[in-house]
């Protein structure tokens, strides 16, 4: 297996994935006369890059010498997408060039940047980190893009969501080439929960401000501000001083909801806030975001979050 590293890359993503694979080779013991996992890094140069907090990793060779790999794994960066993506455009053909060989190709966070840059992902599914998805879909408009998975596995192609996702692709991996227990016991000893499966736990709704519409800004304030109160459509639209229509069109232009749409999402953002630091019961939570009947957001919250409210706070809280 090939790890290909490039200036500003992240060094925990990388070395994170060294340790728990050389972890499964001790935990497995050598294979005919092997180790399960043979792992190199590899430079464009074959020199040491230098990651993004200034730490060096060694590159084992260049992408210019002969390896013998069946995967290559492509870590993530800290950094201008587009300056990254630009500056490794030969590292990006070589690794096009890989796949047309056979050689499979994974990759973790933005590192599905580059991964998608080399076109392998046309028409397949991948996924990234949730933050970066919306970037992620304009970039690769022919890419299937799955948001909330955290592995995407299309055989020759595996993408993992964000950062630490890095450590359920390991996992991923070991099951494959080793055994289900083998990647159970390395989970263990990591402290990896090896049964998550979705990232939108993790999500945080990203409210867009910065569409240049000065009116629906006001009006996503307002909701902002009153989101506990009864809300009416007729409100918003006065806040605005807009038309109903006129609104509801340019609300969902600059923000890609409705405002009723962004208003359960700014609901349920408090009432995530309020799970992680108050010792409230999820009631209390309930008619603190404005909403009467629980039931309805009990099924609101765990349709926008993937988990019950309990199993949020279980996960989440600081109290």
């Amino acid at each position: 297996m090939g790890i290909f590293i490039y200036q500003h890359c992240t060094a925990s993503m990388v070395s994170g994935v060294l340790d728990i694979l050389s972890v499964a080779n001790m935990q497995s013991g050598l294979v005919n006369g092997r180790s399960l996992f043979e792992v190199e890094t590899i430079s464009e140069t074959g020199k040491p890059v230098r990651c993004f907090n200034g730490f060096s990793i060694n590159s084992n060779r260049s992408i210019r010498a002969k390896g013998n790999y069946d995967l290559i794994y492509i870590p993530g960066f800290i950094g201008d997408v587009d300056e990254i993506l630009q500056r490794e455009k030969r590292g990006i053909a070589w690794l096009r060039q890989q796949f047309k060989k056979g050689i499979k190709l994974a990759a973790a966070c933005n590192g599905n940047f580059i991964l998608a840059e080399t076109g392998v992902l046309a028409n397949r599914r991948a996924t990234t980190h949730w933050n970066l998805m919306d970037k992620f879909r304009e970039r690769y408009k022919n890419v299937l893009v799955q948001p909330e998975r955290i592995i995407v596995d299309e055989g020759d192609t595996i993408s993992a969501a964000g950062v630490t996702a890095y450590f359920n692709l390991a996992l991923f991996l070991i099951e494959r080439h080793g055994s289900k227990d083998l990647a159970l016991k390395c989970s263990k000893i990591f402290l990896v929960d090896s049964g998550r499966k979705i990232q939108s736990p993790y999500e945080m709704y990203q409210f867009p401000k910065k569409h240049g519409d000065s009116e629906i800004e006001k009006a996503q304030n307002w909701l902002e501000k009153n989101f506990q109160i009864d809300v009416r459509l007729d409100q918003v639209a006065e806040v605005s001083n807009l038309g109903k229509k006129t609104l509801m069109r340019r609300f969902k232009l600059a923000t890609g909801d409705t405002p009723l749409t962004y208003l359960k999402r700014v609901r349920v953002e408090n009432a995530k806030r309020l799970l992680e630091s108050k010792k409230l019961s999820f009631n209390e939570i309930t008619w603190k975001v404005g909403y009467n009947d629980v039931s309805s957001f009990h099924k609101l919250f765990k349709s926008e979050t993937g988990l019950s409210p309990s199993m949020y706070r279980s996960k989440f809280s600081l109290v």
